[in-house]
């Protein structure tokens, strides 16, 4: 009787901790690591191993993922001195699902294919409450036959696991989705300051746009949080977003595709960003419009929050 294959897990943040805590959950042998150890602690005493570096979890495993922050980290799980090209065996299949540049990805496919390593390109849509629950969308790029080795494992993080080409594909198709979803929260922000500017109740313009042929998933999940004015402690702050559109603009520079409305709500971000809102959901943007039109909302803020102290 064949064992099950040993999963590597690296990076326990936000997203990676439920993620990996899934895979134990469905009983996968696995082996965590991340630089805060106290990140990996829960999920050792849930019956996951721990390792103390990337080469460490490519030695213990068959099959290793990873979601980390950005190339740089990236670069140093693969490629630096205690990265996976100096723990995995011969066999061993890399899958990150990061949002990382394509450039990068394909530097990384590239020296992990010298040194005969399988490499996946996987991307996640969805936000942590999916991630705990296991629903995420997963898409991946590269060689069929990795993408068949990986596709039951990925199976217990999402429910929609698909293979979309060869290369760096799921990396392109990533940035497609943080541009969609950066821009649509910006042009949401535009449009509700032009009702409530011209006398619209911010509620009923919600609402009616929510329930109307406008609507779409994303504005009813995010009409609650717009009505309360609740955009701390996000699932997807603006410093993330962000970084996401930096990665977007400087592929596209690559390839000199002019993105000009994702340009200018990367300035957006940049504006919440010196105003200390950073960590703020992106669908905060819609108070720079409001700013910039001289609107003041503080009379309804006040009235929302029982009036005056």
């Amino acid at each position: 009787m064949d064992r099950s294959p040993v999963i590597g897990f690296i990076g326990l943040g936000r997203m990676g901790g439920p993620m990996a805590g899934n895979l134990v959950a469905a009983g996968h042998p696995v082996v965590v690591y991340d630089i805060d150890r106290s990140k990996c602690e829960p999920l050792a005493a849930r019956g996951a191993q721990i390792a103390d570096s990337p080469a460490a979890v490519a030695a213990a495993s068959d099959i290793s993922l990873s979601i980390i922050m950005n190339d740089a980290v990236l670069r140093q799980v693969t490629l630096g001195e205690s990265g996976i090209v100096h723990g995995a065996r011969p066999g061993h299949l890399y899958c990150d699902l990061s949002t990382v540049s394509p450039s990068a990805s394909a530097e990384v496919g590239a020296a992990l294919s010298t040194a005969g390593i399988a490499y996946l390109r996987g991307r996640v849509a969805g936000s942590i409450g999916l991630a705990q629950a296991g629903e995420l969308t997963i898409f991946a790029s590269g060689s069929s036959a990795d993408f068949g080795r990986a596709e039951p494992v990925l199976t217990a993080l999402g429910k929609r696991i698909l293979y979309v080409g060869s290369g760096e594909v799921a990396a392109y198709l990533k940035l497609v989705h943080s541009t969609i979803v950066g821009v649509y929260a910006a042009l949401m922000g535009e449009a509700l300051t032009l009702g409530e500017k011209g006398g619209v109740d911010f509620e009923q313009m919600l609402d009616i746009l929510t329930e109307g042929p406008l609507g779409s998933v994303q504005l009813a999940l995010k009409a609650p949080m717009l009505k309360k004015r609740d955009f701390d402690d996000p699932p997807s702050d603006i410093d993330t977003a962000a970084k996401d559109l930096d990665i977007v603009l400087s592929a596209a520079r690559e390839q000199r595709i002019p993105m000009p409305l994702t340009s200018a709500v990367r300035q957006i971000m940049t504006q919440r960003q010196a105003g200390g809102s950073g960590k703020q959901d992106i669908w905060s943007m819609l108070e720079t419009f409001e700013e910039m039109a001289a609107l003041d909302r503080s009379a309804d803020v006040r009235a929302t929050d029982g009036g005056e102290s």
